[in-house]
């Protein structure tokens, strides 16, 4: 299934001119030409954004047991797919802040141009990252491969165990996050900032975990990317949360004024 997704997306991407996927889910991919900026509106993109950097961290995390150029080459095309996205979010930006089309793009206010920025940034991050883990991956394999590097032990199943564990509420509390600030719910983005603290423990004990196992050193440094990346992805959620509530609150404030 993946083989055949990464095959589609290349061929959208290199193939047809204006071509962008809009949704994906586990068994079906949704292509649509775009030929003005208002049938692809900011928001979706960045909806999109996060359903592709979140893959590429997921299947950099899964590689590291598998090891295959399927899983590899699908993380480069997904960081490839999200800095595009990126892109073109940026420049719906740039052209609605010099033209104050703010309600165009489907803003109340112009101070979401730069709530939108930072978003962008802290999903371009997480490609970044899923990028990172496999160009690691990658050099691990071919040391193996180069017979320069002699790993006998498989991967600790329970440090592998955890560590997926660890991202898969990373992932979560992003994806809740990310709604949470399309939606404007107030109470949803306080509930997630007070959950942030109640990880750390999770993610310490994983740290001592990797500590007292017996691993060859190359193998812990990039559980130890995947701890990293998956912390960060976390901190990207609460500091989403921390903007839609200040977003929320100066909304109220202002409609209190106007009253």
């Amino acid at each position: 299934m993946v083989k055949c997704k990464n095959m589609i997306k290349s061929f959208a991407r290199d193939t047809l001119l204006g071509a962008e996927i809009i949704d994906e889910t586990k068994d079906e991919i949704a292509l649509q030409i775009l030929i003005k900026h208002s049938e692809f509106p900011i928001e979706k993109a960045v909806r999109r954004m996060v359903i592709v950097a979140l893959s590429a961290n997921r299947d950099s995390i899964s590689a590291l047991k598998k090891r295959d150029d399927v899983l590899f080459q699908s993380v480069i095309n997904a960081h490839h797919d999200t800095n595009r996205l990126g892109l073109y979010a940026v420049r719906q930006l740039k052209f609605g802040i010099e033209r104050n089309l703010f309600r165009e793009l489907g803003f109340r206010t112009p101070k979401e141009f730069l709530l939108y920025r930072i978003i962008v940034n802290d999903i371009t991050n997480i490609a970044e990252d899923a990028l990172n883990i496999v160009n690691n991956l990658s050099t691990l394999r071919k040391q193996i491969d180069d017979q320069l590097l002699f790993i006998k032990e498989p991967i600790d199943e329970e440090v592998y165990s955890q560590l997926l564990n660890f991202n898969s509420i990373a992932h979560q509390m992003f994806e809740e996050a990310t709604k949470a600030m399309f939606k404007r719910a107030y109470n949803d983005a306080e509930k997630l900032i007070a959950k942030r603290g109640s990880f750390v423990t999770l993610e310490t004990e994983l740290i001592r975990l990797i500590s007292s196992k017996k691993m060859d050193p190359n193998v812990a440094a990039i559980l130890r990317l995947m701890l990293d990346s998956s912390r960060r992805i976390l901190d990207y959620g609460q500091n989403i949360s921390e903007l839609t509530l200040n977003r929320t609150v100066e909304e109220i404030c202002t409609s209190f004024e106007v009253k």
